[in-house]
């Protein structure tokens, strides 16, 4: 494991990743496929300090129903404007019912998911998928190598 070191604390190989998930959480894009089409749709995950990530949607999308098909997604996360950072997660997006994960992760969001559900977390639309980690690929830069983190 690699680290850098920033101020007076050496980032972990994780940690560099994580960041760079983090920072540019509001530019991903979410693969599914419908059948054997790939299908990418722009998103804005919420990610927890431990790498837990989350995906908000209503329960009738498409996403849903190729989720439901196939769970196996593909997410990515570009730092704009350039696209030097990247993180590409490979995993399964796991449809889930519990309403106190629900009701975390509605608190969690750094935007308003009222906007998009306004009778809140309750709501029968309301959609919360978990997104199970099975590889990323990640680079600190364009010339960098690409590094692989597997939980």
């Amino acid at each position: 494991m690699t680290t850098e070191v920033v101020g007076a604390k050496e980032k972990t190989d994780f940690e560099r990743m994580l960041a760079i998930i983090q920072e540019n959480s509001s530019h991903a894009y979410l693969a599914t496929t419908d059948g054997d089409q790939p299908v990418l749709r722009s998103m804005a995950p919420i990610i927890e300090d431990d790498g837990t990530m989350w995906v908000t949607t209503f329960k009738n999308s498409r996403k849903i129903k190729h989720i439901m098909n196939n769970p196996k997604i593909c997410l990515a996360f570009i730092e704009q404007p350039q696209g030097d950072k990247v993180a590409t997660v490979i995993g399964e997006a796991q449809i889930i019912e519990s309403m106190d994960l629900k009701q975390k992760v509605w608190k969690l969001a750094p935007f308003d998911l009222g906007e998009y559900f306004p009778k809140g977390p309750e709501s029968d639309e309301y959609c919360l998928l978990k997104i199970n980690i099975n590889k990323v690929e990640w680079r600190d830069s364009w010339s960098s190598k690409i590094n692989t983190y597997q939980p």
